[in-house]
């Protein structure tokens, strides 16, 4: 009769499944967070905060409000920028920037539609949200800017 020598040195059959699974799971993980950071859509980092932008604030103490722009890395047209427009926690106001009318708000671009260095965008308010408290910018779903009359 043939004498079967066993040896305990060796990884049982479940666990080295056990471990191949978990081999693949974090490799794929690390292979997603790699990749994750190659994108080619561009976000708020992608243009300046509001440090750089000035605004909008009251300019004739009337119904007239402009938003100025003074510097940003990068050109992005108007209508790639979402606005929400507050009165106090109402929103009276979403939208891009380019030249609109919605509602008791007039948007008007007034040197190009680029979000850019030296333009402006005037916002008109009409019946009774005659007040502008804060202002959000959006770009690529990303809030990059609240901004409150100055």
């Amino acid at each position: 009769m043939k004498k079967v020598y066993y040896s305990d040195e060796a990884v049982s059959p479940i666990i080295a499944t056990i471990l191949l699974i978990g081999i693949t799971v974090i490799l794929a993980a690390t292979l997603i967070a790699i990749l994750s950071t190659f994108s080619n859509s561009t976000h708020f980092h992608d243009i300046d905060t509001a440090e750089y932008i000035e605004g909008p604030f009251n300019y004739n103490a009337g119904k007239e409000y402009y938003l100025n722009i003074t510097s940003t890395s990068q050109i992005v047209p108007l209508g790639q920028i979402t606005i929400e427009i507050f009165n106090g926690s109402t929103m009276i106001y979403t939208g891009n920037l380019l030249n609109k009318t919605s509602g008791s708000v007039t948007i008007t671009d007034i040197v190009n539609a680029k979000f850019s260095p030296a333009n402006s965008v005037s916002i008109i308010l009409t019946g009774k949200d005659d007040t502008i408290t804060t202002t959000d910018l959006i770009y690529d779903s990303t809030l990059f800017a609240t901004v409150t009359p100055s």
